[in-house]
């Protein structure tokens, strides 16, 4: 047994109690499959309040149970981790925008009703896209009388069919003929909202990450939070929040999934004391540079340096993640392989990581002049 495993399952047990339970026992390929019932199991477990504020009902959970959380359900179904760490890092981040924005009643409302309806949040922002940062925006925002008109699409949209919430950011007319970034909080059944197929692979299918359009979508005047951020600037403390928690979870998702990997090979008793060993200290290894990552945003320290080293503990772990599955694999056996669809898929997920935003090329410039001293820029 790992012990980041088992860290991760107790602490998902005490956050989201009877969902480790319900899903433990299923065959990896139902819970990865489009449709499936991962996310209703979610809800009804809490899932969605996890990182709501206990003022306003939520569990009000650390970014290290956040992280140890999400790598519990990376080995419990990847899909389910990778389509709830984007509607924690939304509403991390929401939650964040707001207390900024010294906002009314009417935004705290919402986010109480997040976690008191077990509402589900979606991400429109442009964390998607090759080479945007993760505030940038491909959608409009034109204003209309009491509101907007939102149009753009984003692909792809994890939770595109179960979500309740999208939070869009969108680009709204400045007073010096500019752009400033708005977010838009749209909800999921608004008129003009629709869903078109865009994921064709048969990995992480079941994060329902299709695309999502808007075409003319009234958003209303009191919906459309305004932080002070100027679009095409350098990184503010907004964007870095958000980027050191969508890091932070997608991280921790795909750790866990190779995880899972790494405790069957362990359990099948094959390969060396060094081969097994390898396999712990590649999981334990991963596991700790996200953790030491949380601890710093625990502290309510978040800013460029734990920006970069967010960015730096993801690459890392993406080179460990693909090291550790492959061994993994390697002492399962060709015939584990043939007789069962989990080692293959596990060891696909296990690259997954790479494809997520922004990539190791468009950020390795900024990384090396962030650590000769300058601010570290994403690009």
């Amino acid at each position: 047994m790992i012990r980041a495993m088992q860290s991760a399952r107790e602490a998902c047990d005490k956050a989201l109690p009877g969902l480790a339970e319900q899903l433990e026992h299923r065959p990896l390929a139902e819970l990865e499959a489009p449709g499936n019932d991962g996310l209703q199991v979610f809800r009804a477990a809490g899932g969605p309040g996890l990182l709501v504020p206990a003022t306003y009902g939520g569990a009000g959970a650390t970014a290290l149970e956040a992280v140890r959380v999400t790598r519990a359900l990376g080995a419990l179904s990847p899909s389910l981790a990778v389509a709830t760490a984007m509607h924690n890092f939304s509403v991390a981040s929401l939650v964040a925008l707001v207390a900024s924005a010294d906002a009314g009643g009417l935004e705290w409302m919402l986010i109480e009703g997040i976690a008191r309806d077990g509402l589900l949040v979606a991400s429109g922002f442009a964390e998607g896209r090759a080479g945007a940062r993760i505030l940038d925006s491909a959608v409009t925002a034109t204003p209309v009388g009491g509101g907007f008109l939102v149009n753009g699409s984003k692909k792809p949209c994890s939770l595109s069919r179960s979500m309740h919430l999208l939070t869009a950011g969108v680009a709204l007319p400045g007073p010096d003929g500019g752009s400033e970034l708005g977010v838009a909080l749209v909800p999921a059944e608004s008129p003009g909202i629709t869903r078109r197929p865009f994921w064709g692979s048969p990995f992480l299918a079941g994060a329902e990450s299709d695309e999502v359009v808007l075409e003319n979508v009234h958003v209303p005047e009191e919906l459309m939070l305004r932080p002070q951020v100027e679009l095409g600037t350098g990184l503010d403390t907004l964007q870095t929040v958000g980027f050191v928690w969508f890091e932070l979870l997608v991280t921790a998702a795909y750790t866990g999934a190779v995880g899972r990997l790494a405790e069957a090979a362990l359990r099948s008793g094959r390969g060396s004391a060094t081969d097994r060993a390898a396999l712990i200290t590649g999981v334990e290894a991963a596991a700790g540079l996200a953790e030491n990552v949380a601890h710093t945003v625990d502290a309510q320290v978040v800013g460029n340096p734990e920006l970069g080293a967010a960015l730096t503990a993801r690459y890392a772990v993406q080179e460990m993640l693909v090291g550790t599955a492959d061994l993994a694999a390697e002492l399962l056996g060709g015939l584990a392989f043939a007789a069962s669809p989990d080692t293959g898929h596990l060891l696909a997920v296990s690259r997954a990581l790479a494809f997520h935003p922004p990539s190791r090329t468009a950020t390795a410039q900024a990384l090396l002049d962030h650590h000769a001293g300058d601010p570290l820029r994403v690009q």
